[in-house]
């Protein structure tokens, strides 16, 4: 068990305070120490997550095997490098603590193009000169090119003949969270999420979701929207405490054949959620 300590010198969440001390830990692993008490404020054992003053100290024990890589290589090749990017940490922050500072160590050059939630695992692309950025951020831009699915366990057994395809979206910036509405009305605009039945697992249900646009947290509120929260999903459910059971799971490739990346093509790339237990 290893112990570190610090000053807290601002006022913030402790679960805040804690990621920017120690950066390889996870929301879900913190929430999981507060609970087995090993975390302290100014002395005290602490099971909730408390709003931290200026001058608290701050105490953390954790076990050597919670820190963790962020990321695994799937494919790389002169234009491109897709990896496996754990849930917990952000694509890119104002802060520097993402994926993509992490990987400038390796590939001074490389670009994000997109982006998934920082709580959502899965498949991630990054550029590695400007004309694959071009390429890349013009496919995602006009939705063409790039086909890109998620895995997803939520609560209940869906009736997926009663998900609409369309709905429209507005974002709540001051709750950082998003509305949706089956009706068109001022300040949202339309989303577009193809959702399929996979399988029924207890009493909840695993579905693919093909997304047609990409919105911020498109997916989790479209989904939440009618009734079917995502396991592990605390924003738009009620679960504390666990990982969100969302995955970026495949990704396929139709690029014009005159275009530098035609050559994809004829690849596709599928991981298994690390939280589905077949």
């Amino acid at each position: 068990m290893q112990k570190i300590e610090f000053i807290n010198n601002k006022n913030i969440k402790l679960s805040k305070a804690v990621i920017d001390e120690l950066p390889f830990l996870s929301q879900f692993q913190i929430r999981k120490m507060m609970g087995n008490k090993d975390i302290k404020v100014n002395s005290v054992r602490v099971k909730e997550d408390l709003e931290l003053a200026t001058g608290d100290k701050v105490t953390v024990y954790y076990n050597e095997r919670e820190q963790k890589e962020w990321f695994s290589t799937i494919y790389k090749d002169t234009n491109i490098l897709i990896v496996n990017k754990r849930a917990g940490i952000e694509i890119v922050s104002e802060n520097d603590r993402d994926l993509l500072s992490i990987l400038k160590k390796e590939y001074p050059n490389i670009m994000a193009v997109h982006r998934i939630d920082r709580n959502t695992e899965g498949l991630v692309i990054f550029a590695l000169n400007k004309e694959a950025e071009r390429e890349l951020l013009d496919a995602f831009k006009t939705r063409n090119g790039i086909i890109k699915k998620y895995a997803l366990l939520v609560r209940g057994r869906v009736d997926i003949s009663k998900i609409k395809r369309t709905v429209y979206l507005k974002k709540i910036t001051n709750l950082s969270k998003v509305w949706i509405s089956e009706i068109k009305t001022s300040g949202y605009e339309p989303v577009i999420t193809e959702f399929e039945l996979i399988k029924y697992i207890g009493d909840n249900t695993l579905l693919s979701a093909t997304l047609i646009t990409g919105k911020t947290h498109q997916i989790r509120a479209h989904i939440a929207y009618y009734g079917y929260p995502i396991v592990g999903d605390n924003k738009y459910g009620k679960d504390k405490g666990k990982q969100m059971h969302l995955t970026a799971n495949y990704l396929s490739f139709n690029f014009k054949k005159n275009s530098k990346l035609s050559y994809l093509n004829n690849k596709n790339f599928e991981i298994i959620p690390s939280w589905l237990d077949y």
